[in-house]
């Protein structure tokens, strides 16, 4: 390719200054998006409410509390896992009763000592 045929085709953009042809790439932007304030304005206005609710439904979401029910002593070889294993209702997931003695039991950790008396959470069965 020529050098005269690559200058004829940019010839219109390239041989302007550096500020027209910001305006002329402005320009050029604008007329291909042609979306108008009022539209972004109600999606951002739209957008911080749904923010804000769901920050409100979370905060208000964990205030629920579980039933406390039998409890029991750990004797050697006990562990969160076994505990829920035995004690857990039929269809429920392990996890999530692990979970609830942790949070019934206000527990951080996993760890738990021989001797320590749990608070298993009740569930409707």
């Amino acid at each position: 390719m020529r050098y005269s045929t690559y200058k004829s085709i940019y010839e219109s953009v390239y041989t302007k200054t550096s500020e027209s042809r910001t305006i002329y790439v402005k320009e050029q932007f604008m007329q291909r998006v042609k979306t108008p304030t009022w539209l972004l304005k109600i999606v951002t206005i739209t957008l911080i409410i749904i923010i804000g609710c769901s920050a409100v439904f979370t905060a208000f979401a964990g205030d629920e509390q579980l039933l406390s029910g039998d409890q029991i002593v750990i004797s050697q070889g006990d562990t969160l896992w076994s505990i829920s294993l035995a004690h857990k209702p039929q269809q429920m997931d392990t996890r999530i009763y692990v979970e609830a003695i942790k949070k019934v039991n206000e527990l951080e950790h996993n760890a738990i000592q021989i001797g320590q008396v749990l608070v298993l959470p009740g569930f409707d069965r």
